[in-house]
Order: structure tokens, then sequence, then C-alpha cells
């Protein structure tokens, strides 16, 4: 399946989003209906996401994380920008992707979040916000991949709303060699950290793909 990304009715299914994203669904069913989803978030640049790109490191050669999570029955959903970086902008993608998520999903499963890079900064900020405003998005479980460090602005952005989601459980990957988020590491408390579970890899990030074969293992394994 890796690699295999080019549009049709029975593998992908393409919605435009008004905030000016773009969200790319493999269902897991032949009906193409939405049921256990996990949202997967692109990493924001310079311009349009390429998400044929996205979707290839998604589904990457040494980790093909979509296919493995399709194998469990899990609608793999992702996300991408239309325009280039803005936080503000970018933030309100991924809270339509979440809407349209529950909106389109054909059951009360929970929704699982991927995000990576500044994309981990910007689906906690999200789902923060919806929370702070008393919204429920039915999101219980964030994970963050090798999450940047906050700009004082997007940090101050951050505190506004809590700096975290509360109500889903939070778990962070951070890969051999990548500075981690909050400086910790493999011997510290984790009542130190700002989440409840952590991954610090023993191998550095994968190349091309979006997780290596030990992150994507533990992914997997706590994904509700």
């Amino acid at each position: 399946m890796a690699g295999n990304n080019k549009p049709s009715k029975e593998q992908k299914l393409e919605q435009k989003l008004p905030s000016g994203g773009t969200v790319w669904v493999y269902p897991a069913n032949g009906a193409g209906e939405i049921v256990d989803p996990v949202i997967v978030v692109a990493e924001p640049g310079q311009g349009p996401t390429d998400l044929d790109a996205f979707a290839s490191r998604v589904d990457g050669p040494d980790y093909p994380l979509r296919t493995k999570l399709r194998q469990r029955g899990k609608d793999v959903i992702l996300v991408g920008y239309d325009d280039k970086y803005d936080w503000n902008t970018a933030e309100q993608v991924i809270t339509q992707a979440a809407i349209y998520t529950q909106h389109m999903r054909a059951s009360s499963k929970p929704i699982t979040v991927v995000g990576a890079g500044r994309a981990a900064l910007l689906t906690r900020y999200a789902l923060a916000r919806l929370e702070n405003m008393r919204m429920d998005h039915q999101v219980a479980a964030l994970f963050s991949l090798d999450s940047t460090t906050p700009t004082a602005a997007e940090q101050d952005a951050l505190n506004a709303v809590g700096t975290m989601p509360v109500i889903p459980r939070s778990g962070k990957i951070t890969s051999a060699g990548t500075r981690d988020l909050e400086g910790l590491g493999p011997r510290d408390s984790l009542d130190s950290s700002q989440f409840d579970d952590a991954l610090y890899a023993s191998g550095p990030a994968s190349e091309t793909s979006l997780v290596n074969e030990e992150e994507g293992d533990w992914l997997l394994e706590r994904i509700p």
C-alpha cells in the first residue's frame, strides 16, 4: 500500500475545508464510512501542503503507519493546508478537520489526533482552545511527534488556553538526536512532564517515513 496515493473513489475521499485546508480520508471499510478515525496533521510550511508527499511519508517504507492503522480498522484522515503557514489559519484548519470528522463519523468512537513538529503545537492549541470555549472535540488521544519549541507568541497563545488540552490522553515521541520539547529524558519522571506518556526513541527520526518502527509500534499500542 505504501506509495499508492493516487486519488480513487474506493481508496480516498477528498474534502475542502472552509478555512482553506484539505482533508484526505482513507476509510478502512469498503463502504467509505468514517467509523474509527485517526487524524494525522501535516506540518505547515511556506506554501500549500503537498498531500501526496505527506501521504507517502505517513505510509512510508520505514514504517507504513497508514496501512497498519487501516489493518486495525482505523480510518485515516490526513490534514493539510491550502496556503502558506499562518498560526491562526492553520489552527482553524485543524479545528474544522476535527469538526468535520465528528459530523462524518458513523459511530460514537473517540477520535485520535497525531501531529508532528509544529503541527504538534498546533493540535495542542486547537484542542485546548476548543476546551476553553467549552466545545466537545471528542478527541480521546493526542500524540505529539518531535514537537518543536514554540515561539514567544505561540507560547503566549498556548498559555491563554491552558497550554495543553485536558480531556485527551496525551503522549509524545522524541526521536534520538532530536531536542526534546520539554528538555526531559528517559530518566526523568513523567510527573515533570505535561504529557501522560512518552517515548524517547533509541533511533533517529526516519527520513522517509513519519515514524520509525520503534515509534510506530509504540504509537499503535496506545491508540484507543
